[in-house]
């Protein structure tokens, strides 16, 4: 299995590719996350495997949540790099990374800024995924900002395994899509305010 992951999403964006066993991830510099920044990590993580374009099986990139700028260019990006290639798209969230990592937490969460968190909490049913205030965050609860350095490792994980289940078996569950979309757990400050004055 060969694949592509792109992470716009945090402030150390990301690019990292796998085939098989091996993976390479390539960070973006600080708070450059452009698609024109993403063209050469692409072009290098692939090189460190050997890879070209058009020998991956699957290409992802995280929808959410997240920087609402940041989401917008991995999406697009990601889209547009599997339409121009014909390749299957994997979304993912940023929660689906961190339940990789620690599929054992109460709560994933993803600070949001003011005292608050984009959060997905562990149900009885699955999860439920809501903005939360920081005091409604339970012990133990999974922060992003405590697991940065090993988001790529969390991203190879799932898109790993979706790819896998997807290729393998028709049947089996995937986070295979026609087209990325991006996850917004709350509106963006334009839209806020243009409610505001309507």
């Amino acid at each position: 299995m060969r694949g592509l992951i792109v992470d716009t999403t945090v402030k150390k964006a990301y690019v990292a590719a796998f085939d098989g066993e091996k993976s390479s991830v390539v960070y973006l510099h600080d708070g450059v996350s452009t698609a024109s920044a993403l063209v050469p990590a692409v072009r290098d993580v692939l090189a460190a495997l050997d890879l070209r374009n058009e020998d991956l099986d699957g290409v992802s990139a995280v929808v959410g949540p997240g920087s609402f700028t940041g989401i917008r260019i991995g999406v697009t990006f990601i889209n547009a790099f599997a339409f121009a290639f014909g390749i299957p798209r994997f979304s993912i969230t940023a929660f689906d990374i961190m339940r990789a990592l620690r599929p054992e937490a109460p709560a994933y969460a993803v600070d949001a800024g003011h005292d608050s968190f984009y959060a997905s909490f562990t149900t009885d049913v699955g999860s439920e995924d809501r903005n939360a205030a920081s005091a409604e965050m339970p012990q133990d609860t999974l922060y992003q900002e405590s697991v940065l350095p090993d988001l790529p490792r969390g991203a190879l994980l799932v898109v790993y395994r979706a790819i896998t289940q997807h290729v393998h078996s028709l049947c089996a569950p995937s986070y295979v899509t026609d087209l990325l979309r991006p996850y917004y757990m709350r509106k963006s400050q334009a839209e806020r305010m243009k409610e505001q004055h309507v």
